[in-house]
């Protein structure tokens, strides 16, 4: 694992933890100008619950190191965002989080999960990100992850992105 880190299943006893995580990057994104998760109601269409249920299907997973919880991020394996590539085996990437603290904390997390995709024979990593948000559209680009188009959830306008594994 990459320097002392920990990428795992979520535990149930860290769901709190986990759900914090988001409360605190949406307060920083509404002191920093950042329109994203702030402005699209996420802590009410992604309740503590969803998380709780996700931990309980073996969907959300942590980065951790010395035991604190410090990323998040919920792996499904398929997405009604996708249909036209439902049988392509994919991991789709969903809710990721970081501690505001760790830097690189998300580059870690997008790579273990390719490491995971790429064990299991998963061809592709599958996200989003919204439409405006300059920054994450060139960080992903930057990671390989291409864009194939777009789509729409309520108030959320993204870019859907795709990235190849070999």
């Amino acid at each position: 694992m990459n320097m002392g880190y920990d990428f795992r299943l979520a535990k149930n006893n860290e769901i709190d933890t986990i759900f914090s995580l988001y409360k605190k990057r949406i307060q920083w994104m509404d002191k920093s100008g950042i329109q994203q998760w702030n402005m699209t109601n996420y802590l009410e269409v992604y309740p503590i619950s969803y998380y709780a249920d996700r931990q309980r299907l073996g969907e959300l997973y942590v980065l951790s190191k010395e035991d604190v919880v410090i990323g998040a991020v919920v792996l499904l394996q398929s997405d009604e965002c996708w249909p036209q590539m439902a049988d392509s085996p994919a991991y789709y990437v969903h809710n990721l989080v970081t501690e505001l603290s760790v830097i690189g904390a998300g580059k870690i997390i997008l790579s273990e999960v390719e490491k995971m995709a790429i064990s299991k024979g998963i061809q592709f990593l599958r996200l989003d990100c919204a439409v405006d948000n300059k920054f994450l559209n060139e960080y992903y680009e930057s990671m390989g992850y291409k864009m194939v188009g777009c789509c729409k959830e309520g108030a959320y306008i993204g870019n859907k992105r795709e990235k190849e594994l070999h």
